[in-house]
């Protein structure tokens, strides 16, 4: 039943909040979303707007109703800008025998068709209130578009030839890592005897989507030229999930690896990626891996000129993802050969050439179908097919020993990892030294999750890691991407103590950033909002799952298996424990009672699955193949409740239809979660349930449309504090440990003692940290140097003491008679506790509960 008010003369507004705000980003999102507005807000409802029948989705509101499902529709995002051009085309890119001159006017005509928009944009009309807004909006876009042009510049220069040299190889081994990812080649699994082409056929008419372009254009001063102003501004990629932006970085990675291999200091590593979770990481992992093998295929072609050391990568993660070391790598091989269905322990599940099986799926007797040598010091990858390219050996590492050995030419982690620099003696290794440069890029995905405790632990290292890359006074270059993201100066300079240029950076509207635009062409994502008012969140909870469940199972064959597995969505393992409980009692009692005749839909256990961070990592792959399968298969996933280990990077491409129990605490994790379903062809359903005994939750319900027709304006702020007092306690020292040990060539654990020797260049290195400290929080600055002081004098002390002892100072414990330098939290001895990771930020102790037994 709904309640109608229309109305004929003029279009009412709900009350707004004071158009005056002294914050310059939410005067330019009002100026951005000024097409949507808020008629109405519903009281224990929701609202539905009317609309003129002609003026579609856009035309003019005639009238609002009460409504208690509300339902919105938000488009998907396409990348926009000049289509068709040679220039976008990858093979073209990559053709030496294109004329310099031919290529720098095709890519001119790219960037004028923006330059274009831009002066469009300037002389376009804007409301009286939002010209301050516009300006410095365009201001922005007037920077990207002088950056296009001047790197085009650059690019061409024939002054230096090897930028274009290195652009065009980069180019070549991005065409053959789109054509190595293909389910065909890599993009799939397949036995060792399965037929797989060998060589293939390079797809012609692959292209570079313009925004990937463009933003390689832009960072082509401050990648290629040390000196540049452009390498101290932070450049990041911010575009909708799933728009290309994992491509856009590995074009410029290429571009670096490839340019480096021209200097005689260009060995070693030369990008060093991060990413916030583990499963991220992996599935990231595979994609760099096979632009890598592209780039070693190019090089063992023509090793004159790409040089004799392998371009390779290296998973560089925690213990409990990769083996550290050369005895548990061998170790775990040995347990991978006599188990009777090989777990994928070693991460790397195939080859990222022709995506042959590292490991069979069954024992073998035949050793060649174990791609892995693992000895007593030496491990080593390589394909078990023998038609590959890579069949003696993948320039693949996930050993941190192996890492150590053999630094790759690309390096990519968690962010937790760094946390070891201060306790490893070899990880220095992957910062250069002796006759290898540090890594010229730095790059960080998903820049939105480091916020909050982690965010700001991650700040307060990664001013020790900038300070492992720089040589001369030149630091690297800095990358990211996201795809939600609020006040990124703020982060970023908490982060890196540097300016930052977002990319694309958005126009007047919202809507249109040239590069981006909404897609019209298709259905975009529905959002459906349900509050049961009169039952309890459980039971309704039940209930909706198992109406959705069913609804999927009544849809004709052609649809089902798009529809067919429910992914519900929870905020906590606390609430997705009582829906994996619902799954065997409540939910197929409930399917059994929606009955109409036609049978109902089971649901056996084995088609439950449920992906947390409980998940063991050898499962991990295991659980996104199953969901990859069609509901046909024997072991299809009926119903996949899981947490926010979805949210981030995990695409696959048949899920569809989504439960979201309650409302995420953040939007940025709602965009997230909710772009998990309806990615590719198939449009996706959200439907999200709201406890109606949450005042948030029934306020996102009651502003249901308004809300998901500006999802990006409600993204909160991030916070990182590296340079707060709290953060200086648990990890300044750290972070100058990390410099002094690692920069000055002090790695040795007996080396610790040795800083009294070399106090100039100590003292020069904490001033470096503490200007750091200075460019990221000025207000901090003069704490961070008193402190520094203080850490240096007790360190000093400690050096001198141990040697009154005729003892050396070691950096961690010894065993007894010993002195030590750092020591883990709650232990005696040492002088600083120190952390191993950064996730574990808060002090724990134990509870023990004294009487009845519980």
């Amino acid at each position: 039943m709904s309640v109608v008010a229309a109305w004929a003369l003029g279009t009412p507004q709900s009350p707004r909040v004071r158009r005056v705000t002294r914050d310059p980003e939410e005067q330019e999102l009002r100026l951005q979303y000024r097409h949507v507005v808020t008629h109405a807000v519903g009281h224990g409802c929701a609202v539905d707007e009317l609309r003129d029948g002609g003026g579609g989705a856009d035309g003019p509101v005639t009238g609002v109703a009460a409504t208690v499902m509300p339902r919105s529709e938000v488009p998907a995002t396409r990348a926009a800008g000049p289509v068709g051009l040679p220039v976008l085309r990858v093979l073209h890119l990559a053709d030496p025998d294109v004329p310099r001159d031919v290529l720098r006017a095709e890519l001119e005509e790219f960037a004028a068709g923006y330059r274009r928009w831009y002066e469009e944009q300037r002389a376009a009309e804007v409301p009286a209130w939002g010209r301050e807004a516009a300006d410095r909006v365009l201001d922005r876009v007037g920077t990207v578009v002088g950056r296009i042009e001047s790197g085009i510049r650059t690019l061409c220069d024939p002054r230096r030839p090897e930028l274009l040299a290195a652009f065009r190889t980069a180019n070549h081994a991005m065409a053959l890592q789109m054509r190595h990812s293909a389910r065909d080649q890599a993009g799939e699994r397949r036995a060792r005897g399965e037929a797989t082409a060998i060589e293939p056929a390079l797809f012609p008419d692959a292209a570079w989507r313009p925004f990937q372009l463009a933003f390689f254009l832009m960072a082509v001063d401050g990648t290629a030229d040390p000196r540049h102003p452009d390498r101290e501004t932070a450049d990041l990629i911010w575009f909708p999930t799933g728009g290309g932006k994992t491509e856009a970085y590995l074009l410029l990675a290429a571009f670096v690896m490839v340019l480096r291999r021209r200097e005689a200091d260009g060995g070693g590593t030369a990008v060093l990626s991060r990413y916030t979770l583990s499963l991220l990481t992996t599935q990231q992992f595979q994609r760099a891996a096979t632009t890598v093998c592209a780039l070693e295929s190019l090089r063992r072609a023509d090793p004159a000129g790409l040089g004799e050391e392998p371009f390779s990568i290296g998973l560089w993660v925690g213990e409990a993802t990769s083996p550290n070391s050369y005895k548990a790598a061998r170790d775990a091989f040995d347990d991978v050969r006599a188990a009777a269905r090989p777990e994928d322990v070693f991460i790397l599940d195939r080859c990222p050439w022709c995506g042959t099986r590292i490991l069979p799926s069954h024992k073998s007797p035949d050793i060649g179908d174990y791609g892995v040598r693992a000895g007593a010091d030496s491990f080593a990858f390589f394909c078990p097919r023998d038609a590959c390219a890579f069949h003696d050996e993948l320039p693949v590492a996930v050993v941190d020993e192996q890492l150590y050995d053999r630094p790759p030419t690309f390096v990519l982690g968690t962010v937790d990892k760094f946390a070891r620099l201060a306790w490893e003696p070899r990880a220095g290794r992957l910062f250069g030294g002796g006759a290898a440069a540090p890594p010229s890029l730095v790059i960080q995905d998903e820049l939105h999750l480091l916020t909050g405790p982690l965010g700001t632990t991650v700040g307060l290292y990664e001013a020790a890691v900038l300070g492992l890359c720089e040589r001369d006074g030149v630091g690297p270059k800095v990358v990211a991407s996201t795809a939600t993201i609020r006040r990124s100066e703020e982060q970023v300079r908490g982060l890196y103590g540097r300016a930052v240029q977002l990319f694309p950076p958005a126009g007047t509207d919202a809507r249109h950033s040239y590069f981006a635009e909404p897609d019209t062409s298709r259905p975009g994502r529905r959002y459906v909002g349900v509050m049961a008012q009169g039952h309890t969140a459980g039971r309704a909870a039940v209930t909706t799952a198992a109406a959705m469940l069913q609804g999927a199972w009544e849809l004709p064959e052609e649809h089902r298996d798009a529809y067919w597995t429910l992914v519900a969505y929870h905020h906590s393992l606390r609430e997705l424990g009582r829906t994996v409980t619902a799954a065997a009692d409540d939910i197929p009692a409930q399917l059994a009672g929606l009955d109409a005749g036609h049978g109902t839909r089971e649901l056996p256990d084995h088609a439950v699955q449920e992906l947390t961070s409980n998940l063991p990592r050898a499962e991990q792959p295991v659980l996104l193949d199953r969901l990859e399968k069609p509901h046909t298969a024997a072991d299809a996933v009926s119903f996949l409740p899981c947490t926010n280990m979805l949210s981030v990077g995990v695409d696959v491409k048949r899920l569809a239809l989504m439960l979201m129990q309650g409302q995420p605490k953040t939007t940025a994790e709602y965009i997230q979660a909710t772009s998990r379903v309806g990615r590719h062809t198939v449009p996706g359903l959200v439907v999200t349930f709201f406890n109606a005994t949450r005042p948030r939750d029934r306020s996102h319900y009651e502003t249901f449309d308004v809300y998901h027709r500006s999802l990006y304006r409600h993204v909160e702020p991030t916070s990182v504090t590296p340079w707060s007092a709290p953060s200086r306690r648990r990890a300044l020292h750290a972070a100058l440990v990390i410099l002094v040990r690692h920069g000055l060539g002090l790695s040795a654990e007996n080396q610790a003692g040795e800083l009294v020797d070399r106090l100039p260049e100590v003292v020069a290195l904490a001033e470096r940290l503490a200007a750091r400290a200075a460019a990221g929080d000025p207000r901090a600055a003069a704490e961070v140097h008193d402190e520094l002081d203080e850490l240096l004098s007790a360190w000093q002390q400690h050096a001198l003491d141990a040697r009154k002892e005729g003892k050396e100072l070691y950096y961690r414990s010894q065993g007894k008679g010993q002195m030590h330098l750092l020591k883990n939290f709650e232990r005696t001895g040492g002088l600083w506790e120190t952390p191993h990771s950064m996730r574990n930020v808060d002090r724990e102790c134990q509870v023990t509960v004294k009487g009845a037994e519980l």
